[in-house]
């Protein structure tokens, strides 16, 4: 279920002054962490966002180059997990991705949005989870509270807006089922 956030969460709380002074650094640790997006190398850039950002990342997973990371501490990404150039992976709330996932170039992990009913354009989100072994096509998008089961699949360009069961083929702008996968799949992503 999505909660609704208060677009600006340091309305009220802080002076002017410090409010500047916190976008300030919010700027920063931003920039520094597009940086590391671009850095060649994917052992040098995993051994920034774990230790460097708080992410938790699994043994041998990959994060390519030029993927745009929002909230990387609550991000936890799976043993042999693959996240291809260019993913977009919000974890302003909890992003879970489970193991050996293949997460395909261009596609988005989506934990935050805006209530298009509210009068305040209120922001909401919600946690998402990636279950063991799931699919995720080029330029897919998950939107925020949804779970996709073990060994599904997610079709290129789809929309996802509501879970998706273990071992189910999702596709189309809302993704509906069109398939399904093994239940038994055993591969594995380890470089």
């Amino acid at each position: 279920m999505a909660r609704h956030l208060n677009p600006l969460p340091s309305e009220g709380r802080y002076n002017e002054r410090e409010h500047e002074f916190r976008m300030f650094l919010w700027r920063i640790r931003d920039f520094v962490l597009r940086l590391t997006g671009k850095v060649p190398g994917n052992s040098i850039r995993i051994l920034l966002y774990r230790h460097g950002f708080g992410m938790r990342i699994g043994k041998g997973a990959r994060i390519d180059r030029d993927c745009i990371i929002w909230g990387p501490r609550r991000i936890t990404i799976g043993t042999g997990t693959v996240i291809n150039r260019g993913v977009i992976l919000d974890g302003r709330f909890p992003l879970t991705i489970g193991d050996h996932v293949c997460v395909s170039i261009q596609s988005a992990l989506l934990t935050l949005e805006h209530d298009l009913s509210d009068p305040g354009f209120r922001a909401v989100g919600a946690a998402v989870s990636i279950g063991d072994r799931a699919f995720i096509g080029t330029r897919a998008l998950v939107l925020p509270g949804v779970s996709i089961g073990e060994n599904a699949a997610v079709a290129a360009g789809a929309v996802v807006t509501k879970d998706v069961p273990a071992a189910t083929i999702v596709g189309g702008v809302p993704a509906l089922p069109i398939g399904n996968r093994p239940e038994n799949l055993r591969y594995r992503f380890d470089v």
